[in-house]
């Protein structure tokens, strides 16, 4: 694609990668994707209009190398690990995950890119007061304490922490998106054990029946794939602010229980067979993992609306499995 400005993309390849690398070709940017995996499978319908290196993110010499070969006007950082493995293998995650992160920004402020986008995560601000849990969803805004529990969102709060510190010392453009509760097309089934809202949409796709005892009650504040590309290209697009460290929450907007999202996927598959117990807590994660972001900040600072409702973007799971199982053949 000659002409066009390229972003790289670590972690492209990934699930919410693959989506970011999507929007970035619909806004006629080219995507360089800087992946440690080899599997395409998430991009195989695009995959002629991306540039793929493989690579560390940790690996500072590589992704130099490839950053001066290709010349990108940003970074998208999406390289990481995440998982329940974060939680069993500290040493790992935590080279994955912060010493890949400051790795980039090494990368950016070394090769003279001003702008880099990285998603961040809920999880910084730990398990939230009452006011914003069942039944009121106060919304939490941005300056909520980061208060985490868990390695992942105390890696985050350490990855938001030394983007402020670079940003401040070289100049840079540093943006974190804290997405909300994340789902999306990947690897189909892989997920299914990780929350049940994956195996619910998974399940009304492939027509096979769901059952959960517990959490018809429990709202929650979701994020698609799609979404979060939304945000990335919202990121990027928005006005410079050279030395300074921003974060934002990026979410549907929509406070969706898991009884309103059978009864969504019930409209679109008729035929299908689900049932939810009354309760809260379907992911067993605490009942301060459940809670609505506030996303004014983001909409006048970065232009951020959203775009999928969990209607739409149930049809888009489904439209994106389809357009990959054809992308095979």
């Amino acid at each position: 694609m000659p002409g066009h400005q390229k972003v790289l993309v670590t972690g492209g390849l990934g699930i919410i990668g693959a989506y970011v690398c999507r929007a970035l070709l619909a806004t006629s940017r080219q995507p360089v994707i800087y992946d440690l995996g080899g599997n395409t499978g998430l991009i195989r319908d695009i995959a002629a209009d991306c540039v793929v290196e493989h690579g560390n993110a940790c690996d500072l010499p590589r992704l130099m190398g490839v950053i001066a070969r290709h010349e990108p006007m940003a970074i998208a950082h999406l390289a990481g690990q995440i998982g329940p493995s974060v939680e069993q293998y500290p040493w790992s995650s935590l080279n994955a995950n912060l010493i890949g992160t400051t790795t980039v920004f090494e990368a950016a402020r070394l090769s003279g890119i001003p702008r880099i986008v990285f998603p961040s995560s809920r999880q910084v601000y730990g398990p939230i007061a009452e006011k914003h849990r069942h039944p009121t969803y106060d919304p939490v805004p941005e300056d909520h304490p980061r208060e985490p529990l868990l390695l992942y969102g105390k890696i985050k709060r350490a990855c938001e922490d030394i983007a402020d510190h670079y940003a401040r010392l070289y100049g840079l453009d540093i943006i974190a998106l804290r997405f909300a509760s994340c789902f999306g097309p990947g690897r189909f089934g892989l997920h299914a054990q990780v929350s049940p809202m994956w195996g619910l949409i998974e399940a009304a796709i492939a027509d096979r029946q769901f059952r959960i005892e517990y959490g018809a009650d429990q709202c929650d504040d979701l994020c698609y794939s799609g979404e979060s590309a939304n945000g990335f290209i919202a990121a990027l697009d928005s006005v410079a602010c050279p030395g300074k460290f921003r974060a934002y929450n990026i979410s549907s907007g929509e406070l969706i229980s898991l009884r309103e999202m059978i009864a969504v996927l019930k409209g679109l598959y008729p035929s299908w067979s689900a049932e939810a117990g009354p309760g809260l807590d379907y992911r067993r994660s605490g009942l301060g993992n459940y809670f609505k972001m506030a996303t004014e900040k983001a909409h006048a600072e970065i232009g951020f609306k959203p775009l999928f409702n969990y209607r739409l973007a149930a049809i888009d799971y489904a439209a994106t499995l389809e357009r990959l199982k054809k992308a095979i053949s």
